[in-house]
């Protein structure tokens, strides 16, 4: 049998299985409503099933949809809070004709836009104009000079010369602008060196010859490697910045300055930054600066926007009081990064001894310790190893702490420029922060004239008596104990500047000869003039 024929036999097999099941249904009608709903069922079943998936679908879709608007609500709230009175949020760092390794750094320092203060000051800078700047405490001044520096010096030709100078008034601060310098260029390839006291003069002459980019120092050592030294030329410098002017003039820093200004040239872009304009500020913008552009931003007596200031009233005029008090505060209401100022070095140095014995952690930076004590105390606090940093106002200028949550004034300061550079350390660049002043009944008055022309609100901070004349009490009992560990630190210290003075004595016996016949040192200061400004300053503390 052939294939075709095969083919069509089964063809007429499947044609008489359709007309029997034809007339099946013709004369079982039972079994055709059997099949019908059979089908219905089955075409329901299905219909319930897509649309079983399609909800699925769409619930998941609904799900994903919340998830990200959620996503997007937590990222707006741990994105930070751009003030449009501190933040120039209708400009970018782009706009500011800043290169894009520059503008990656920013943004890596957690920051979109310039504040108001960059946004005006480094497109001057650029362009080379004098600038005499004032703004508020934590506005982000280093970085509005620091920035075009880096822009303008950072992709030239290496050369046999420094570019730019940076003087700032303490070693604190010129440490902390070379830091602030170092976030910046971690990816472009400007360079700097830090030239300050109580560092080897040696180490920071080979940095010198290596001719960095921008120098930053202070007054005092830059003038003695410039008279003492073959390392540094500042005939070529091309950009000087007077940081901390106020500060600069206050310490008594003029006569150096007034070199400074001799040996640069005279035509040099000249940058003065400071928190406060006072008259020897304004002298001094006279001598160095050439058609300066003013700017002033953000500048409510200087005080921050985002600062809460409080007033601490003590019904007393005895001054044991306050350290009660201040004890209270600490144990009570600030258990977070907080900076402590006080008048003298004596006072800060005894609250130390008293924080510690009442197992409070805290450090202390004031004039009476060495310089690597000063930086490991600046440091230690920075990285939060404790809760509160006890300061003269020695470091109440420009450091910059992040998340410092308050700051306690632990008597009132002597001047308002004093007490708006202290709580300028809280509340910087757009942070909210807190400061309060213990007063005594006998200075309320003066406090609140100290700061009549803020436009910002004094509260009263209220605090129950009976837990201050509980600490009063603990606090007599320590006296003894405090006596005793200050008795006992002048004791060692005594030991120690007397062997200090031995081995002094023993290298200029053993090495006379080469000491002789060393160039003696020349200054723009007496020794007798260093200290009679010295003695000045420790009165002014």
């Amino acid at each position: 049998m052939s294939s075709s024929e095969i083919q069509s036999d089964s063809e007429d097999l499947i044609q008489g299985q359709k007309d029997f099941d034809f007339y099946a249904d013709l004369l079982n009608p039972a079994e055709k409503l059997r099949k019908r709903i059979q089908q219905s069922t089955q075409k329901q079943i299905t219909k319930l099933v897509k649309s079983a998936k399609k909800n699925e679908k769409q619930q998941k879709k609904t799900k994903q949809i919340i998830q990200k608007i959620k996503n997007e609500d937590l990222q707006e709230n741990n994105q930070p809070q751009y003030d449009p009175k501190i933040f120039a949020t209708n400009t970018d760092f782009q706009q500011l004709k800043l290169n894009k390794s520059l503008i990656k750094a920013c943004h890596e320092q957690g920051y979109k836009y310039p504040t108001q203060i960059q946004a005006q000051i480094i497109p001057l800078v650029l362009a080379g104009k004098d600038v005499l700047a004032s703004s508020c405490t934590g506005s982000g001044k280093t970085a509005a000079f620091l920035l075009p520096l880096m822009q303008r010096f950072g992709n030239t030709k290496s050369q046999k010369y420094s570019k730019a100078l940076i003087v700032l008034p303490t070693r604190e601060l010129a440490l902390q602008c070379y830091e602030m310098f170092q976030k910046l260029n971690q990816f472009s390839n400007s360079t700097a060196a830090l030239v300050i006291g109580a560092v080897p003069i040696q180490q920071q002459e080979a940095e010198l010859r290596r001719y960095p980019d921008i120098i930053i120092a202070t007054p005092g050592r830059i003038v003695d490697l410039m008279k003492n030294s073959f390392s540094i030329d500042l005939s070529s410098i091309e950009v000087l910045v007077l940081d901390e002017a106020d500060r600069l003039m206050e310490m008594g820093f003029e006569a150096e300055i007034k070199e400074i200004l001799q040996q640069t040239p005279r035509d040099r872009q000249t940058v003065l930054v400071s928190a406060t304009l006072k008259a020897t500020v304004k002298q001094l913008s006279l001598l160095a600066l050439h058609k300066p552009v003013k700017v002033s931003v953000d500048y409510v007596d200087g005080l921050a926007y985002g600062l809460k200031q409080y007033i601490l009233r003590i019904d007393s005029d005895d001054e044991k009081d306050r350290e009660a008090t201040l004890l209270a505060l600490l144990q009570k209401k600030f258990t977070e990064k907080t900076i402590i100022f006080v008048r003298t070095k004596h006072d800060c140095h005894r609250l130390q001894i008293l924080l510690g014995l009442k197992d409070l952690s805290c450090c202390e930076l004031h004039g009476n310790l060495t310089q690597q004590q000063r930086i490991q105390a600046y440091e230690d606090f920075k990285e939060g190893k404790y809760q509160y940093l006890l300061a003269t106002d020695l470091a109440a200028r420009g450091l910059d702490i992040a998340n410092v949550k308050a700051v306690i004034n632990y008597e009132i300061p002597y001047e308002t420029s004093r007490y708006i550079h202290r709580v300028g350390r809280t509340a910087r660049i757009g942070n909210q922060g807190v400061s309060v002043t213990i007063c005594l009944k006998r200075e309320v008055s003066q406090f609140k004239q100290m700061i009549k022309e803020s436009k910002q609100k004094l509260f009263k901070l209220n605090f129950n008596l009976e837990s201050i004349n509980e600490i009063k009490q603990e606090l007599k009992q320590l006296e003894s104990k405090i006596k005793k560990i200050i008795k006992e630190e002048v004791f060692e210290k005594e030991i120690h500047q007397t062997e200090i003075l031995a081995q002094r004595a023993q290298n200029l016996i053993q090495h006379r000869v080469e000491i002789m016949r060393k160039p003696k040192k020349e200054w723009i200061q007496s020794a007798q003039q260093k200290k009679l400004r010295n003695q000045i300053q420790e009165e002014d503390n």
